[in-house]
């Protein structure tokens, strides 16, 4: 049997997001701008540039506001299956060494994917290392530890999740 959980969701990640939208126009404008008062072919290799560049950004972040809410955790008869569009992880619960609750995993520097409400992907984190997020916050995230990587979620009945999750550890023999 299948249990599947949603994620804290945050309607204010959307108008982040959106904000963010608005760094490529503004910086496209920008180089409009001072590219114009560039003369010949240099001016338009600037402005064609540009406008790619900031094409590619808006698509980019286009997609990832559209696979906000594919974001999902799904509790399987012998896996946990963390789910964002067409990104995954699998976890076989005889893997699972360790499920700790962390408050606040501080500061990242580096991370494939990540805004202040939205983390997707590999997240590097001073504290604590790489940690694969599939979640929706830096706070209150649980971190699984396998043998080979840690993985943090944000489920949104974080009680019922653990209580289920532990059934199933324990169906496993573990």
């Amino acid at each position: 049997m299948q249990e599947v959980f949603k994620p804290n969701f945050s309607t204010s990640t959307y108008y982040m997001l959106g904000g963010v939208l608005m760094i490529p126009f503004l910086s496209l404008l920008f180089v409009l701008y001072f590219a114009s008062k560039e003369e010949g072919a240099m001016g338009d290799i600037i402005i064609i540039g540009a406008i790619i560049l900031v094409i590619a950004v808006i698509l980019l972040l286009c997609f990832y506001m559209g696979i906000y809410h594919t974001m999902c955790y799904k509790l399987q008869e012998k896996e946990l299956i963390l789910k964002c569009s067409s990104f995954s992880s699998k976890i076989q619960y005889e893997k699972i060494k360790k499920i700790e609750k962390i408050t606040d995993l501080g500061y990242a520097p580096v991370g494939f994917m990540r805004f202040p409400k939205y983390l997707l992907g590999g997240v590097y984190f001073s504290k604590y290392g790489w940690i694969t997020m599939y979640a929706t916050s830096y706070r209150n995230v649980l971190v699984i530890e396998t043998d080979k990587k840690r993985y943090g979620i944000t489920p949104n009945n974080e009680e019922d999740f653990l209580r289920i999750l532990n059934e199933r550890l324990k169906e496993g023999g573990r």
